[in-house]
């Protein structure tokens, strides 16, 4: 068994300390910001999990105290959103050590950020890792309380630098099953996010605007209007794939023509998931500048134009008021905007 840190106290990371404490891991999950659902998860004192995957665990120490729980772990697993990457980092800086190992669950290239403020910090041999998606889609639901909106499966895993994948395999295999990409670009943009939840939400940022904060993208936002554009920017996902030697995911048609299908009961509790209530979710002010535009700059470098991903973003942009590529994470502001497609490709290979 492990000592395990889970940081992020949202929908995932409380069910996975729940996940992870019911098979007897020696659980402390902590948040610094997310204090309310901290003060529930003590009170509560057993976490437990509902929807796809039903269990119970009680976790070794719930705390806001990141590094008191960091200095306690074997294993450190990060759930918390792109956005707060530098934040975390900064603060496993001083007190992570080598001998620990740091997961990001959907890093959207994280790993790239943990490894350059590790290695300023003098600890560029801490294995940092990401996985290919979320964990899983979950929300909290109650005091300890999670809800899992898909079944659990396989994650493909990544590292920087991405020779450490199958190290990263092996040292987080009691935590999850992962499988070593052989490029970081298998992890890094295969996940369904990147072309569903931008697709979604422009498509329907009016009723998102005007829902009160009750919106559904998978009940509400759903049509075959949205399925072609997602395949539209698939399309324009495969190209840059293709340009940097790599295979993609699968186009997310299918998947979404059977969360339409209410008769199909794989999905029953997915589109349960709430959000994106308001053009401040993080659906858009996460995915858009940290996913999104972190890909168009990938395609710049592969030499591919994507028209559609980027109209997305300016209109994205438009719609919250902001400047998400500015915001956000691109190849430039990594320190990576002179490479050419070669040297990138060369970069991501394990």
């Amino acid at each position: 068994m492990k000592k395990i840190a889970v940081i992020g106290a949202g929908g995932t990371g409380v069910a996975l300390s729940a996940i992870l404490a019911s098979k007897g891991h020696e659980v402390y999950l902590t948040d610094s910001l997310n204090q309310t659902v901290v003060e529930a998860a003590q009170e509560a004192g057993v976490l437990r999990t509902k929807g796809t995957k039903v269990c119970e665990g009680r976790p070794a120490l719930v705390t806001s105290n990141i590094e008191e729980a960091v200095r306690r772990a074997e294993l450190i697993v990060c759930c918390t959103i792109s956005n707060r990457d530098e934040e975390i980092a900064r603060t496993l800086a001083p007190v992570v050590t080598k001998e620990q190992a740091v997961l990001v669950g959907a890093g959207n290239g994280a790993t790239i950020v943990y490894h350059k403020i590790f290695e300023e910090a003098g600890k560029g041999d801490v294995l940092t890792a990401e996985t290919a998606g979320n964990f899983f889609p979950a929300r909290v639901t109650g005091a300890g309380e999670s809800t899992i909106g898909l079944p659990l499966a396989p994650k493909g895993v990544t590292s920087f630098t991405p020779q450490r994948a199958a190290e990263a395999a092996e040292r987080f295999a009691e935590v999850w099953e992962l499988n070593p990409c052989g490029s970081m670009m298998d992890a890094l943009f295969n996940g369904p996010n990147l072309i569903c939840h931008s697709a979604g939400c422009i498509l329907n940022a009016s009723a998102i605007s005007r829902s009160g904060g009750k919106f559904c993208l998978f009940t509400d936002g759903l049509s075959e209007g949205f399925l072609n554009v997602t395949d539209a920017l698939w399309e324009e996902k495969t190209r840059v794939y293709e340009a940097m030697g790599c295979k993609p995911s699968p186009a997310p048609r299918e998947m979404l023509a059977g969360v339409m299908d209410v008769q199909n009961e794989d999905y029953r509790y997915f589109r349960l998931m709430d959000g994106p209530g308001s053009l401040e979710h993080r659906y858009i002010t996460e995915d858009v500048p940290y996913l999104t535009c972190f890909f168009i700059s990938v395609a710049h470098a592969a030499g591919v134009k994507v028209p559609l991903f980027e109209g997305v973003v300016g209109l994205l942009s438009a719609a919250a008021g902001r400047n998400f590529t500015a915001e956000g994470r691109t190849l430039e502001n990594l320190g990576w905007g002179d490479l050419s497609r070669e040297e990138l490709i060369r970069r991501f290979k394990a």
